[in-house]
């Protein structure tokens, strides 16, 4: 797999805000209470909101971001579009 640039470290970043404040602007939930609203394990929930960071020793990355279908799917548990999320400044 290819190394991420800054700029995918901080769109990945992006997109962990993001799922974890619509979450909460929708649901007004904890992570425990939203994946098991939606029957979901909460580790991957947590996973979706966790930022990727860049080990201090090592110097690689860790954490995964998550996929364009994984945002999909978020999105379609809340009833947003694809649009409705990534039309946030937060984007621009």
């Amino acid at each position: 797999m290819a190394e991420l640039s800054k700029e995918d470290i901080i769109l990945a970043n992006k997109v962990a805000d993001r799922i974890k404040e619509l979450r909460i602007q929708s649901t007004g939930i904890k992570q425990i209470d939203f994946a098991n609203r939606y029957n979901i394990d909460r580790q991957i929930v947590s996973r979706w909101e966790s930022p990727l960071k860049i080990d201090s020793k090592t110097g690689k990355i860790k954490g995964r971001g998550i996929t364009i279908y994984t945002v999909n799917k978020f999105c379609n548990l809340i009833g947003i579009t694809l649009k409705d999320f990534f039309d946030d400044p937060m984007f621009q």
